[in-house]
């Protein structure tokens, strides 16, 4: 399936009133609040069936549009829902709205609170899946831009939770005929399961009998004096989907990763034992820089990097404030490849800008040579803040010096077993870096430990925003950080510390043309795991045939990019733990699939740090 950017909405306004120039239609009714609760709510008895769920409520929509469904039905379940329980809303988009025409539609819908915020989080125009999370966590919007019916077919068998109730609000069939094709009913009926609901405000023959033959029992809802009717049912088959029951895991390290995906699975309601051998919290290197590296390429790896920073800036919301970024050429990023980024990305939105020297200056607050990209949304980090906010969750316990020896899984549950005890457990998710590759079912993975060192420093006139280049250099209320070093053999501090300021002065003297008088106050060192392609591993594993192994996840290799891929890595792997679809296209989700290792090790053998024994010779094939 190829992804590219979608086309933007196009839109007039007739006082609050949004109509489509590509499709000349109206997107609801004058009364649009109204619209929904006739059209959607009251047919599907939306309202009771939320108040009576004590889990995941999972409502599907074809028109995400200028998001009322969402919004109406999202601040229902708020005001009705039981605490324990949690929205996730399936939409799909062709023609999104551009950030800049989705903030003045929250701007007149302000009567509804959870717009404010989805104006905040809306996606740029990147073509794929986008997932953000809303009201305290409580609402889970995953939408696709791009053609609905690829999208909706691209989580058959990856959304093992059936959808609840479905919302059909493209544009009617005679205007947007390419959306309602009969291949869409089929998609409809393998994401529900029996008692699914379905409503939409078309009326056409073509619509209900579609319905029908896939499997929906329909019926007419009247609608005057608005219209003559709109049509409703219920999916009268039995699904064979699979419903995973997950109600406790172990997350193995507690580093980023780990406490990310103990996070979201927690937000699950899954209790989570996260344990790490470290006697406390472990020595994160820290302070750190959410950025992304983005390639210009259109292909899954370039997608991947920055979607996985978008979401990222998001969920790290919690744990930090916005403070923008300014990346800088470089030796392995020459000035016409920032040019090629820029070009890229120009027409997604603003979350990505070319910088010319002027503008870099004023961004930084010091005299700048050179253009630079400037990114909005990046933030200084404190790792040992952002892992101690993510595990703040009652359903988080934190074992620590404990260190894990085994881990065992079959079908029908799992048990670790460290120096102290035993844990059993539904799902284990290994997030212990290159330590992983000590359990027997991971012994494939090619991923190694380096040694890193950031030091603080004293330096007058520096710029106000953190700057990427050679190396990066985050201020901090009285200190600078720098670095990092790349050690595949731990250096001595001193040496480490020479190489960043070194390489700082002479970066800074390039860059502002002036010598730059700096003074050492202290250094923090720690290790990043990477993989042999520097692309983290994330999801199942998998045995010597390629068979996926039962109720075992990794999350692994982020290396210095973790900040950015970690989070989105854990909404993965929690997403898949309880059934539900990985925020990612089946091809996106391929990049970092540890399934890659196998493939390639029954090429040419095991490298990078692999510890597969001649017992276990790799014979699964691509």
């Amino acid at each position: 399936m190829t992804i590219e950017h979608p086309l933007p909405a196009r839109v007039d306004w007739s006082g609050d009133q949004p109509r489509s120039r590509r499709f000349d239609d109206i997107y609801h009714a004058a009364d649009g609040v109204a619209e929904v609760e006739r059209a959607f709510i009251a047919p599907q008895r939306l309202t009771e069936r939320m108040s009576a769920c004590s889990a995941t409520f999972t409502v599907g929509e074809l028109g995400f549009g200028t998001a009322l469904n969402f919004a109406v039905i999202a601040q229902r379940f708020i005001a009705f829902a039981p605490a324990s329980a949690r929205l996730h809303f399936i939409s799909v988009e062709r023609h999104p709205f551009s950030r800049g025409d989705f903030t003045e539609i929250a701007r007149r819908r302000a009567a509804l609170p959870i717009y404010t915020e989805l104006a905040s989080a809306y996606p740029p125009l990147l073509g794929g899946w986008h997932r953000r999370h809303l009201a305290d966590r409580r609402v889970t919007l995953s939408v696709y831009f791009g053609d609905g019916g690829d999208g909706l077919r691209d989580i058959v068998g990856r959304q093992r939770v059936p959808v609840d109730a479905w919302l059909l609000d493209g544009f009617a069939p005679d205007r947007n005929p390419e959306l309602w094709r009969e291949a869409l009913w089929r998609t409809l009926a393998e994401l529900s399961d029996f008692g699914t609901t379905v409503a939409t405000f078309s009326a056409v023959g073509a619509v209900r009998r579609g319905l029908a033959d896939a499997g929906f029992a329909m019926r007419k809802i009247d609608q005057r004096p608005f219209k003559r009717h709109s049509l409703a049912g219920v999916y009268e088959r039995r699904s064979p989907m699979a419903r995973p029951v997950a109600r406790r895991a172990v997350v193995v390290g507690a580093g980023l990763a780990g406490a990310a995906t103990a996070r979201q699975l927690a937000q699950r309601g899954v209790r989570v034992q996260l344990i790490d051998a470290a006697v406390a919290p472990p020595n994160r290197l820290a302070p750190t820089l959410l950025h992304p590296r983005l390639h210009p390429g259109s292909d899954a790896p370039a997608q991947l990097r920055a979607l996985a920073y978008l979401y990222s800036s998001q969920w790290h919301a919690r744990a930090s404030a916005t403070s923008g970024a300014l990346q800088f050429a470089n030796k392995t990023l020459p000035p016409a490849r920032l040019e090629a980024i820029a070009d890229a990305y120009a027409a997604t939105a603003d979350w990505v800008m070319r910088a010319d020297p002027a503008t870099a200056s004023a961004i930084a607050g010091v005299p700048l040579r050179d253009a630079a990209l400037f990114f909005r949304d990046a933030r200084s980090l404190d790792l040992r803040s952002a892992c101690t906010t993510a595990t703040d969750h009652p359903l988080i316990e934190c074992v620590f010096g404990d260190r894990v020896r085994t881990v065992a899984a079959a079908a029908d549950g799992a048990r670790v077993t460290t120096a102290t005890g035993e844990f059993d457990a539904d799902h284990v998710v290994l997030c212990n870096g290159a330590a992983a590759n000590d359990f027997d079912q991971a012994r494939y993975l090619e991923l190694v430990s380096i040694a890193g060192q950031i030091d603080w420093i004293e330096v007058r006139h520096g710029a106000r925003i953190p700057l990427v280049g050679d190396g990066f250099a985050i201020p901090g209320p009285n200190l600078c950080a720098i670095g990092a070093t790349y050690e595949h053999r731990p250096w001595d501090p001193t040496r480490a510390s020479a190489f960043n300021i070194a390489r700082y002065v002479g970066w800074q003297h390039a860059l502002r043309g002036m010598d730059v008088a700096v003074r050492s106050r202290g250094t923090v060192r720690g290790t990043r795991a990477v993989s042999s392609d520097r692309l983290p591993i994330v999801g199942a594993l998998f045995d010597a045939d390629g068979r996926v192994l039962p109720r075992i996840s990794v999350s692994a290799g982020h290396g210095s990019q973790g900040t950015a891929t970690a989070p989105l890595a854990a909404e993965c792997v929690a997403s898949e733990i309880v059934g539900e679809f990985a925020p990612l296209t089946r091809a996106q989700a391929e990049v970092w699939s540890s399934l890659r290792f196998r493939v390639r090790q029954a090429r040419r053998g095991a490298r990078h740090g692999a510890l597969a024994d001649a017992t276990d010779r790799t014979r699964v094939r691509s």
